[in-house]
């Protein structure tokens, strides 16, 4: 553990005892430069976000997942959609939940902080996936509408409620297109998968050239959903020589 920051190794080993709010993870690049991967649920109490922001202060070098949403179709209205939604559950909280430690990366005023998701190129199931999930949430959200609804616009309540049962179908397809999630087109199967194979995708490679523009720095952490670690982890090992630790 040379290679890590001083300080770094036993605020990882903090966040590995929060399993409730992060997954740790420890890869060393071809290079011989390790990679903290720190896999964050982006809503936690107040002890474990102090944690995740101790983690990220160890290190000069920081990737996080950001989702570019004015690059993708839909982005913008998923975007404001997800993140209604943890201010919801913020305020529902009484404050006692935090934000994302990804917010509190960006924020330090030292050291390097990149973006892992810009690309020139979307993927185009990035594109589905962005707006599938904005219909499905939308019509999520109307469907206790509809009845009151009714009286006042039928059409608009048939509508509505036409569409919960057709998104409410389409879920069974999850089960057909779970043995194939890893795979880049799982998102023709169910575009839910999309929003989490393809950006694993975008993010090792983000990882990848992070690493090839600042060859000065000896370690590097990287912050994202937990969800997104298996298979980010999974496709560096495979795909661009890395090695788990």
């Amino acid at each position: 553990m040379n290679g890590l920051p001083e300080g770094a190794q036993r605020a990882l080993e903090s966040a590995r005892a929060e399993p409730l709010s992060y997954s740790v993870r420890l890869l060393r690049a071809a290079d011989g430069r390790f990679v903290a991967v720190l896999g964050e649920t982006h809503l936690k109490l107040r002890r474990a976000a102090a944690i995740g922001m101790d983690v990220v202060g160890q290190f000069d070098l920081r990737g996080v997942e950001t989702f570019q949403r004015k690059q993708v179709v839909g982005g913008r209205a998923l975007g404001a959609i997800l993140m209604a939604l943890r201010f919801l559950v913020r305020v529902l909280s009484l404050g006692t939940l935090q934000g994302s430690t990804i917010t509190d990366a960006k924020q330090l005023p030292s050291g390097h902080t990149v973006e892992l998701e810009r690309t020139k190129h979307v993927p185009l199931g990035l594109h589905v996936a962005s707006l599938y999930m904005s219909a499905f949430f939308v019509v999520a959200f109307l469907t206790p509408l509809a009845p009151l609804l009714t009286p006042i616009a039928p059409p608009l309540a048939a509508a509505i409620m036409s569409l919960a049962t057709l998104f409410q179908m389409h879920l069974f397809a999850l089960l057909v297109a779970i043995p194939f999630r890893t795979r880049p087109w799982s998102w023709v199967l169910h575009p839910f998968f999309g929003i989490l194979s393809l950006r694993d995708e975008l993010m090792a490679q983000g990882t990848v050239r992070m690493l090839e523009d600042h060859p000065a720095v000896e370690a590097a952490v990287v912050i994202m959903g937990r969800a997104h670690v298996p298979g980010y982890a999974r496709i560096l090992v495979e795909r661009h020589g890395f090695a788990r630790v």
